[in-house]
């Protein structure tokens, strides 16, 4: 529905089941241009970045892809309330970037860094180095190359950052399957609320090193690697990829690739697992991603930008990782687990 600032009964059918919507011609076709060439006079296309420079993801061209395009009003009416976004992810996956050939389907708000490279350094329960100090710091304070924090809370028993909706725009045409397509584990977002709802209940940590969820696991090769899911969600993403038409020129079955024209948006749950995709094209991919969290009445910090809304993924802490100061009536952690166990209860429509 061009123009439309809502989502029309199907849509939000597909959203519910899918964990993930479509919505096309969400940005003015000049806005796309003009962003588009201020991160390639900024950003070399042949170079990926996981952050980009703050200047740039801070600019009002920028940021002004979300703010003045129909997704920011869509969210409002269909989700709620949100603070004004002051920063976003820009992510340029360039040509011929095949990403290791393997995607990282994942749950965003988790660590990501460094880890060891022999499966007898990892402790299988937990899926900890053994030598924990030397890779996340003598209280578990290394910062991940990705910016996430190991730890939300105090007490060490959430590790997840939380929002509600991942906004990625696209500034250039990726149609063709196996251009560094985003991609989704489609419908899984269900399996993902139950992992937590199921954390919740039994006592454990939230999230990796909580119970179904080893932060780091051995790999089908012997080899540790980050697990940015609980265990078996990517295996039942197979099994009910196996029952769908193949996608001819895409090698992922469990993966959904999100094709989308340059001004298209898709609006993914913060529970719909997701992930780059290697680009075999040889133009670069170009995304712009914002994390919207719908407000939460009784949080002092809403707004503020050390919270850096629009582009972390743990905005329970500030952005750079600095604990905020609450007031004995609102607690960020029970709130954060309530949500990551309800995901629609932030949204109006459900």
């Amino acid at each position: 529905m061009p123009g439309s600032t809502s989502l029309t009964d199907g849509q939000r059918s597909d959203f519910v089941r899918d964990g993930f919507v479509i919505v096309r011609g969400a940005v003015d076709p000049e806005l796309a241009v003009r962003a588009r060439d201020r991160i390639l006079a900024a950003m070399p296309p042949t170079e990926r970045r996981l952050l980009a420079p703050a200047a740039l993801a801070t600019h009002p061209e920028i940021t002004g892809l979300f703010r003045e395009s129909r997704v920011a009003a869509l969210l409002r009416r269909e989700m709620g309330p949100f603070p004004d976004v002051v920063s976003c992810q820009i992510a340029v996956t360039p040509g011929f970037d095949r990403l290791g050939g393997k995607p990282f389907p994942h749950v965003d708000g988790g660590w990501s860094g460094p880890i060891p490279t022999r499966a007898e350094d990892i402790d299988p329960e937990r899926g900890r180095p053994r030598d924990a100090a030397r890779w996340f710091g003598a209280n578990d304070d290394v910062r991940g190359t990705n910016d996430g924090l190991l730890w939300q809370d105090p007490d060490r028993r959430i590790a997840l950052g939380s929002y509600t909706a991942l906004v990625g725009i696209a500034l250039n045409d990726q149609l063709e399957p196996g251009n560094g397509q985003f991609a989704v584990l489609k419908g899984m977002h269900e399996e993902v609320e139950a992992a937590f709802r199921m954390q919740r209940e039994s006592g454990g940590v939230i999230g990796a090193e909580g119970p179904g969820w080893p932060r780091i696991r051995i790999d089908e090769e012997g080899r540790p690697v980050m697990n940015g899911l609980p265990a078996g969600i990517r295996a039942k993403a197979r099994e009910a990829a196996a029952t769908t038409p193949r996608v001819e020129g895409w090698s992922w079955p469990e993966l959904t690739p999100i094709l989308l024209a340059a001004g298209d948006a898709v609006i993914a749950l913060h529970s719909c697992p997701h992930t780059a995709t290697p680009n075999f094209g040889p133009n670069p991919r170009m995304n712009v991603y914002f994390r919207i969290r719908r407000l939460r009445e009784g949080n002092p910090h809403e707004g503020t930008r050390r919270v850096g809304h629009g582009v972390s993924d743990h905005p329970d802490r500030g952005y750079f990782g600095q604990f905020l100061d609450y007031p004995d009536s609102y607690d960020p952690w029970t709130t954060s687990i309530a949500k990551l166990c309800d995901h629609w209860s932030e949204w109006d429509f459900a």
